[in-house]
């Protein structure tokens, strides 16, 4: 009984000492404990929706809220060209001045009106209503 918790024990320890690469490291460090779980991809990747908002955010918001004067000026036309959109970007001042819902609702309001420029020669996308209405059991 005592020969086999010794031989236990040991190879317990033993398999303990293993698993760490060096006595002391810190774990970011251990290249063993790293091959099995790298720290650094949930940091450097960042969730869909927060991609996805991202994305929204630099290829459609930005450019069709950029205000109709001035030297930043956007055309519905100019979004499509990747240099028209490039500048876009770099030319706009940073702005100091205070938050104001006024600020949104007037950004909110040039964003539609220029992706409704956009739409203009495309089909109308058929809405939910549309689809249900038109099932011959649901549907009037």
């Amino acid at each position: 009984m005592k020969v086999t918790l010794t031989i236990t024990a040991a190879l317990s320890g033993l398999l303990l000492v293993g698993c760490a690469s060096r006595e002391g490291v810190a774990p970011s460090q251990n290249s063993s404990l790293n091959a099995v779980s790298p720290s650094t991809t949930a940091t450097s990747e960042g969730g869909s929706m927060q991609r996805s908002l991202d994305a929204w955010l630099k290829e459609e918001w930005t450019p069709l809220s950029a205000p109709a004067n001035g030297a930043n000026t956007t055309s519905a036309t100019a979004v499509a060209s990747p240099s028209a959109f490039s500048s876009a970007l770099t030319v706009q001042p940073e702005d100091n001045s205070p938050f104001t819902l006024q600020k949104y609702a007037d950004k909110w309001k040039t964003y539609h009106e220029n992706k409704e420029k956009m739409k203009e020669g495309k089909p109308k996308e058929a809405s939910h209503i549309e689809m249900m209405q038109s099932l011959p059991v649901v549907g009037k």
